[in-house]
């Protein structure tokens, strides 16, 4: 994946975000290996909903969330998406077994 460095995306109070193949940091953040494997889940998450479904469903997701729990973080961290890339983010070895739509198991 492509490492871009930006000081508009991903915005302020955010380290990365992916979009695509490629990753694009916040000017002044490093980028460690669990970093980088964070956001490599995220692209295969993309890829298996043809991109648009994954942006879609995630919005929807932190929507249903954030009124849920009214707490922006909470809303946030409590996305399917990112609680399985989260979960898995330590584990350099998750995309060698992962399972397709892993993320569903993720669901709150």
């Amino acid at each position: 994946m492509k490492v871009i460095y930006s000081s508009i995306i991903p915005p302020k109070g955010y380290k990365a975000i992916t979009i695509l193949n490629c990753i694009f940091v916040r000017k002044g953040c490093t980028m460690s290996d669990v970093d980088i494997n964070h956001e490599e889940i995220h692209w295969e998450q993309e890829k298996e909903l043809w991109i648009i479904g994954f942006y879609l469903l995630y919005v929807l997701d932190f929507i249903r969330l954030l009124l849920r729990y009214m707490k922006w973080h909470k809303a946030y961290r409590g996305i399917c998406f990112e609680r399985e890339a989260y979960f898995n983010e330590d584990n350099l070895e998750y995309h060698s077994y992962r399972e397709k739509f892993a993320w569903k198991k993720y669901k709150l």
